[in-house]
């Protein structure tokens, strides 16, 4: 599956899982934490053991030897080993040889020498432990905590604040495990907190022995998201660039010994980002890490950047002034309020504000596509098992989007739970609100103005009328129909830019769910609601409804064994067929609006059936009359996988039949087929299809698959394609996007990702990535380009990721960068 992102370039990042504390001794026991040198005492020894020193050694050593014996105390003993000094503490030393010197109280351990302690592992040809001084001198080994490997000229570990914290003087660290590693990072000092962070004094980054990068300073956490993250690369609309974040945690408690901040809670990414065509980007993003939903409460984000060329169009599509100070400024969080009831209390708070309607297609593509008009919203919410209640406002906090504001809005809900505990089933939800609809700046100025000024018949009218919804098209006619001075249009003309009133709406739903026995079930419905609407805008006055609602559905279930069918290429261990054929009448009466009234929540056009049930429907102002019966059968093949029944194939295929239809005036909807197939990890299809097959019916064709197949384990292609045609309202549409990843040997992989409109022929989206493996680190460059039909965007990126780093993984995706 190719992943959306760009990889970071984080030369130092190469210490990302030293916070594993993963055992590493050679008899695989756990290791307490210990400082890395402590005197034992001398066990008593079996007199006669003939690979072990006498017992008139200090008592501070612990000494096995597997070898010969040479030499005396006085002038020294030489053990020819294999050689293992042990403390009581767990550290561990091991090497080929040894030579104890008594005067100078020290043992010199020479060849394959490791030190082991806990999840440390220090390795070189010679080290010297001075046993009195409790110091061992290991300038000439390595410190390795998985996967990082410290060079250090001078090496020490110390104790500060309770914790051991390791010293390199004129070190290099790197994860290279080989005998000449790729890459390093030297620093005259450095300063390594396991399971914390690194902290570089005049830090060089070496490729071999060639420095390429340098820094005077650098404290760079073990956190994925903390420390210096770099993104390279060119853009047509940029320029080339270099987007810096540095990430730092705050808030917490001052250690007096260490001089460190514990506890920190505060997550700070501060940005520097430099585009030769736009100029310099500065920001911060300040996040909560003590909540639990980080990805969608991303607390407060600020953003700066002063353009140097603010009139740069990406689609091509004039645009009208744009000030040169662009910015945005975001707070998305959660506050939990700790009251005395059993339920779940929180503040939320979710409000974007940005400096024009052009800000996220210039500097936040990406986002456009699945936000392109950021809510405004703080809410009160609580919750318990049965119920939420909610009290929230929407604002228009950016003047050029259109708005549906609530200005407050009370909510009560209730899940579907028994009814004074008959087998009846209630849910409904309640509501109070003052609602209304503040029309953007670009609507006003482009469309509505220009269109009440045109004289009646002008050829423009048709194009811009289909530029609004529906019941201001119907609005915007009225007025164009009155006579010049009728005492009616400021009024209407008022209610077409911003519209609103306050609304009572209350809607109750029971159910009945029965089971008859031979896999028949029946549940019958009915519903019952009311809305009034008051202080309504414009020349509408206040209005009551209704809404009756009766509906049941019933459906039989059939199953049959089809045998112990055996195939474990398509993932095959026996198989079940069940088939339920199912009916859905779902009838609701209710007071409709006029043409011209206000709406807020209405009903915006879908290729998708609308849902049966008032309650899920929330065009609540668009509620009509319907009467729809809806047929279908679905389909399952089961089996078995991991002890579990798995759902191997799905199919669902309906129809609704309408004797009132709310939309279109049809007398049958089109056949739907939806259809799911996944029978191993390597193969996913998915289709959903519709297509008429009487008159009257919905007169359009859809076609929609996925399809996610790995050939072999080193490629990988996925397929979407959709075709739209004839649809009454949505365009027409003949789309391909395909996406494939393949790994050609070890080092070395490619990736690509193409999408097609071919209802005019035109190649939107091109990418190509070409990725090396370089042992712990990855290479990659990317191309696109990105044809917008007005206008096309061209652009490159680089990266350097470190491959083990937790937050990464391959094949990495752009976006016209």
């Amino acid at each position: 599956m190719l992943r959306r992102g760009v990889l970071f370039v984080w030369p130092w990042l190469l210490l990302a899982h030293a916070a594993q504390d993963v055992p590493v001794l050679p008899d695989g026991r756990d290791a307490p934490e210990v400082d890395l040198i402590t005197p034992v005492p001398l066990p008593d020894l079996p007199p006669g053991s003939p690979n072990l020193l006498q017992p008139t050694m200090p008592k501070e050593l612990k000494i096995d030897n597997q070898g010969t014996v040479e030499g005396s105390i006085d002038t020294g003993v030489r053990l020819g080993g294999p050689v293992k000094i042990v403390g009581d503490n767990g550290l561990e030393v091991f090497s080929d040889t040894a030579v104890v010197d008594l005067k100078e109280k020290s043992v010199t351990l020479e060849g394959r020498v490791s030190v082991y302690q806990g999840n440390t592992l220090q390795r070189g040809r010679r080290a010297v432990y001075f046993y009195e001084k409790k110091f061992l001198d290991s300038r000439d080994l390595t410190i390795s905590m998985d996967p990082i490997i410290m060079e250090a000229g001078k090496f020490t570990a110390e104790k500060l604040g309770g914790r051991q914290v390791f010293i390199g003087e004129d070190a290099g660290i790197t994860t290279d495990d080989v005998a000449a590693p790729n890459f390093w990072v030297r620093a005259s000092q450095t300063r390594v907190y396991p399971g914390d962070k690194i902290v570089f004094k005049n830090l060089r980054l070496y490729a071999g022995e060639v420095p390429v990068f340098w820094l005077p300073y650098l404290s760079q956490p073990m956190d994925a998201e903390l420390g210096y993250h770099l993104v390279p690369g060119a853009r047509s609309s940029w320029g080339t660039y270099l987007l810096n974040t540095y990430g730092i945690m705050l808030g917490g408690k001052l250690n007096p010994q260490t001089g460190e901040k514990e506890d920190a809670w505060l997550l700070s990414k501060w940005r520097l980002d430099l585009r030769s065509s736009r100029g310099v980007g500065t920001g911060v993003d300040l996040v909560d890490t003590r909540l639990e939903d980080r990805k969608n409460l991303s607390g407060l984000s600020l953003y700066y950047l002063n353009d140097l060329n603010p009139d740069t169009r990406n689609s091509g599509v004039p645009r009208g002034f744009v000030s040169d100070n662009r910015y945005r400024v975001e707070l998305k969080h959660r506050q939990t309020m700790d009251l005395p009831d059993q339920a779940t209390w929180h503040l939320d708070s979710n409000l974007t504000l940005l400096s024009d309607s052009y800000y996220l297609e210039d500097f936040e593509p990406q986002r456009l596509r699945s936000d392109p008009q950021p809510d405004n919203t703080l809410g009160l919410f609580r919750r318990d098992e049965t119920s939420l209640v909610s009290l929230f406002t929407r604002l228009q906090i950016n003047g050029f989007d259109r708005t549906a504001t609530r200005l407050p809005e009370l909510v009560f809900d209730q899940a579907k739970a028994p009814w004074f505990g008959l087998p009846v089933l209630h849910e409904g939800s309640t509501s109070l609100g003052v609602l209304g609809v503040q029309t953007g700046d670009a609507t006003r100025t482009s469309i509505i103005d220009p269109l009440l000024a045109l004289p009646l018949g002008d050829p423009h009218e048709a194009d811009l009328l289909s530029q609004l919804p529906g019941y201001e098209q119907q609005l915007a006619q009225l007025i164009r129909s009155l006579p010049p001075g009728d005492s009616r249009i400021p009024a209407l003309r008022a209610q077409l830019l911003d519209s609103g009133f306050t609304r009572f709406h209350t809607y109750h739903q029971f159910s009945l769910p029965m089971m008859l026995g031979g896999g028949f079930s029946l549940t019958p419905q009915a519903g019952l609601g009311y809305t009034r609407y008051m202080a309504v805008d414009g020349p509408a006055t206040t209005t009551d409804r209704t809404h009756l609602y009766a509906g049941m559905e019933a459906a039989v279930k059939f199953s049959k064994d089809l045998g112990d069918f055996q195939n474990h290429r398509w993932g095959l261990d026996g198989l079940l067929h069940i088939v339920q054929p199912y009916a859905n009448w779902s009838v609701l009466s209710t007071d409709e609006l006029e043409p011209a009234f206000p709406r807020v929540d209405r009903l915006t056009f879908s290729t998708r059936p609308q849902t049966l049930s008032p309650e899920r429907y929330t065009a609540t102002d668009d509620l009509k009359n319907w009467n729809i019966l809806r047929l279908g059968t679905r389909n399952r093949l089961l089996t078995k996988r991991d002890g579990q029944a798995h759902e191997w194939l799905y199919l669902n295929t309906y129809m609704d039949a309408f004797v009132e239809d709310p939309e279109l005036k049809r007398s049958f909807s089109n056949l739907y087929n939806d259809f799911r197939f996944q029978p191993v990890p390597w193969l996913t299809l998915g289709v959903e299809t519709q297509f008429p097959i009487v008159e009257r019916g919905s007169g359009f064709n859809e076609f929609a698959t996925y399809l996610r197949y790995l050939p072999t384990p080193d490629t990988e292609f996925t397929l979407g394609y959709r075709w739209l045609a004839s649809h009454p309202v949505l365009q027409d549409s003949n789309r391909v996007d395909l996406r494939a990843y393949t790994r050609i040997n070890e080092n070395w992989g490619v990736g690509m990702q193409q999408v097609w409109e071919l209802d005019d022929g035109t190649l939107e989206v091109q990418q190509y990535t070409l990725h090396r493996d370089l042992g712990n680190w990855v290479a990659g460059v990317g191309l696109t380009r990105r044809d917008n039909r007005y206008q096309q965007e061209y652009g490159v990126i680089f990266s350097l990721t470190l491959k083990d780093f937790p937050a990464v993984s391959l094949p990495f995706q752009l976006d016209a960068k």
